[in-house]
């Protein structure tokens, strides 16, 4: 009789064993995958390849933006085309449509970055767009990766946030910011 009920709960234990290793396996996925991540916006994964490309794409373009701006307006995209797309009150125009056509090939990823950034030039976003826009921004999930510093929440600004270091960066070596001293004055006779 032991002999007989022994053999079942070895095999729960193969299974369980297999069931773990299994989970082991995916969750490992799921860090790699976060590693890799410039930013996760409502688990919408941004890749670092991806703002890469989109940083050498627009410089190669003589546009100048930083990466962590590159981040700004990669996170802020979803958000601000699911507001204008329900509203109707911005679709690419001719600063997208120019700026596009200087890109030989540009990513799909690019072509977010650039309308992000024409949507907010264009100053088109009614009030109603500002509101929704900002009431999805509180509620949305967002992390970014820490090489780009930490999202800083704003009450002014194109996107009310940014992406950048909110201490000094310690480990690079920065110019000397001491207060400059005026020189010594010799005393009134």
């Amino acid at each position: 009789m032991k002999a007989w009920s022994a053999q079942p709960a070895k095999r729960v234990a193969v299974v369980g064993i297999a069931a773990l290793g299994a989970v082991s396996l995916l969750g490992g996925c799921g860090f790699e995958t976060r590693q890799q991540a410039a930013a996760v916006v409502n688990g919408e994964v941004i890749h670092e390849s991806d703002v890469r490309e989109t940083y050498d794409q627009l410089k190669a373009a003589k546009l100048d933006f930083a990466e962590n701006i590159v981040v700004t307006a990669l996170v802020a995209a979803p958000l601000l085309k699911d507001v204008v797309g329900k509203s109707g009150s911005w679709k690419p125009d001719e600063t997208y449509a120019s700026v596009i056509s200087s890109i030989p090939d540009a990513t799909d990823t690019t072509k977010e970055f650039v309308a992000a950034v024409a949507l907010i030039q264009s100053q088109k976003m009614t009030p109603a767009d500002v509101a929704a826009y900002r009431a999805d921004l509180k509620k949305a999930d967002i992390s970014v990766n820490p090489k780009y510093g930490s999202v800083v929440q704003s009450a002014e600004g194109p996107v009310y946030f940014t992406i950048g270091q909110q201490t000094p960066n310690w480990v690079k070596p920065g110019g000397n910011t001491a207060p400059a001293t005026a020189p010594a004055t010799a005393p009134a006779q």
